[in-house]
């Protein structure tokens, strides 16, 4: 009788357990989603700005250089700041 009593215990104690890690999961998921929905629609609100930022910078370049150093100027920024993104990147993920 005591070993049964001592299991039934147990049971009510890991079920307890895993309904309180069941509902701090949830919340903790929940944060994550809305994080994530937040991360994507601002990664899009800044290439949305950073490609306008490079088409004013082309069109503010192209009367006193000409389309084709103008573009060659755009691309060689639009490269560099890529570029520098990565470095940050690989660095943070080290």
């Amino acid at each position: 009788m005591r070993v049964a009593d001592l299991v039934e215990a147990e049971g009510r104690s890991f079920s307890k357990s895993l309904r309180e890690e069941g509902r701090v999961f949830k919340a903790a998921t929940t944060r994550l989603g809305f994080a994530t929905a937040a991360l994507v629609v601002s990664g899009l609100f800044f290439a949305i700005g950073f490609l306008v930022c490079l088409a004013a910078l082309f069109l503010a370049l192209q009367p006193p250089l000409g389309t084709p150093a103008a573009a060659a100027l755009t691309g060689a920024l639009a490269i560099a700041i890529g570029c520098a993104l990565l470095i940050v990147a690989q660095k943070i993920s080290q």
